[in-house]
């Protein structure tokens, strides 16, 4: 009875342990986006971001035995309307494709017509992680004196898996890469054009 009463003290110290939050802490997995800003350039505004990536294991894995990851970063402008719809300004996206390349042993990075190339995941991942200088509208499409919404999200794009990989992707939740939406009232300046 003595070895039955300790086993029970030690299991709810356990259980208290981990309630509280001192029991290891898991990996976290998935894609948040960490800040966003909209920058003022010459006739528009481009978008800068930061997000916080970290691939599971499973994902990893396919991205080095060859398969291409297809990233979307998807951006809105809305002007909010009290009695209706809110009014959009601009939606756009962008393609970002990370692939490894076995025979040259790098990582290569495809925006739009540009590609880079890493030594290694971590340098790609850190390149994959900060988006700048994406032209996202022009100055001539807001108003002076209305208040604006920015919402921002980014997501790996089940769709360009390959589709004996998809069936498995779109039942597993390791697969499911997208950031919570991130919404922000950007400070926006017309400058009368």
């Amino acid at each position: 009875m003595d070895f039955f009463t300790r086993c029970c003290k030690k299991f709810s110290l356990a259980l208290l342990a981990m309630s509280l939050g001192f029991a290891p802490h898991a990996r976290a997995e998935g894609i948040e986006i960490r800040n966003a800003d909209l920058v003022p350039v010459e006739n528009g505004y481009q978008l800068h971001a930061d997000f916080g990536i970290d691939f599971p294991n499973e994902v990893e894995d396919a991205l080095n035995k060859g398969v291409p990851l297809s990233f979307l970063v998807e951006f809105q402008l809305v002007r909010p309307r009290e009695y209706w719809f809110d009014r959009e300004i601009t939606t756009k996206t962008q393609r970002i494709q990370l692939r490894y390349h076995a025979l040259s042993r790098q990582y290569l990075m495809n925006e739009g017509a540009h590609q880079k190339s890493f030594a290694s995941l971590e340098e790609a991942m850190e390149e994959l992680s900060r988006l700048r200088g994406w032209e996202v509208f022009t100055k001539s499409d807001i108003e002076s004196g209305e208040n604006y919404v920015a919402s921002l999200r980014f997501r790996l794009d089940l769709s360009r898996l390959p589709k004996a990989l998809q069936v498995e992707a779109l039942s597993s939740e390791k697969w499911t890469l997208v950031s919570e939406r991130y919404r922000w009232t950007p400070g926006l300046q017309h400058d009368g054009k």
